[in-house]
């Protein structure tokens, strides 16, 4: 039975994933710091609480997995949108730990010993490389994400390796974004308050039925690749 790892199981793209992957009996771990209630006592899914801030919670979180046909770096947080001159250190570090420092972590401890993992995708962003104004902590952190996974591809020539970006998710990130009102300043603020109410705005459902597709296809690209699946032929 095929077996795929998924961080953020707890709502969104994370926990659409995990369905998807059940469905279609494949065996799906799944880690966030909080159980997905609609996930409980289905067969095939196997659920540890993790915090992903605390580094050495990581390690023990995944030392009993077997090997991996896929692990999908979904979890991230989006951070405060601002100026850099508006942002503490600490905030820039909460998100940077989070989208970067978690998944180094996480993918040491999966490289180690004998286990077998044949693809990684990390999900990613078009922030990563639009670096719009008032997105910076985000921004940087996807673009350190896509330089992290680039790095793997050249250590772990074994693993295939790509970071994606999922297009504009109906999730609590993108609702928290409708919700902040007259922020003219950051045009990529309300480029992404207009796909509200369009197809432009896919539901964690759509998404991942899209990202299915998208993930076989990702092996036929260069291991270490940033793709977005909006570009792809599915």
């Amino acid at each position: 039975m095929s077996a795929v790892l998924i961080t953020g199981v707890h709502t969104g793209i994370g926990l659409a994933l995990a369905e998807s992957f059940l469905d279609s009996d494949w065996t799906v771990h799944g880690l966030s710091r909080r159980a997905p209630a609609s996930l409980a006592g289905r067969d095939g899914f196997d659920f540890k609480t993790l915090d992903l801030s605390d580094f050495d919670s990581i390690a023990p979180a995944i030392s009993d997995l077997g090997d991996l046909d896929l692990v999908v770096l979904n979890a991230g947080v989006l951070g405060r949108l601002a100026d850099w001159g508006d942002q503490s250190t600490a905030e820039i570090r909460r998100v940077m730990d989070i989208n970067v420092w978690a998944n180094r972590v996480l993918l040491d401890g999966l490289f180690a010993g004998t286990r077998k993992v044949k693809q990684v995708v990390g999900i990613s962003s078009g922030a990563a490389v639009n670096c719009s104004g008032g997105w910076g902590p985000y921004s940087v952190s996807k673009a350190a994400l896509n330089a992290l996974l680039q790095v793997y591809s050249e250590e772990k020539p074994e693993t295939h390796f790509t970071a994606l970006a999922p297009g504009v998710i109906r999730t609590a990130m993108t609702e928290g974004i409708f919700s902040i009102a007259g922020d003219e300043k950051h045009g990529a603020t309300t480029r992404v308050q207009a796909t509200a109410g369009t197809a432009t705005l896919q539901t964690p459902e759509s998404a991942a039925k899209r990202l299915r597709s998208a993930f076989p296809v990702l092996l036929n690209e260069p291991s270490g690749s940033f793709l977005d699946v909006r570009s792809m032929q599915l």
